[in-house]
């Protein structure tokens, strides 16, 4: 058995972005579940473009470029 899930699949989570000094923060949907530390695929809600990135520990899913 592995971690449990943190984020359900199609559930709102919230997407960060950061770069430098540059910390961008938007809603999105999860198109997979996971446990912190898993990569899944996210869909911006604002561009409806999809993402991948590493699930935190508290369920923030951060995006890389």
């Amino acid at each position: 058995l592995g971690e449990p899930a943190i984020v359900e699949r199609n559930g709102a989570v919230t997407l960060a972005y950061q770069t430098g000094g540059l910390m961008i923060i938007t809603e999105g949907r999860a198109l997979a579940r996971g446990a912190a530390g898993d990569s899944i695929r996210v869909m911006n809600l604002a561009s409806r473009t999809t993402l991948t990135g590493r699930i935190g520990a508290d369920g923030t899913v951060y995006v890389t470029p």
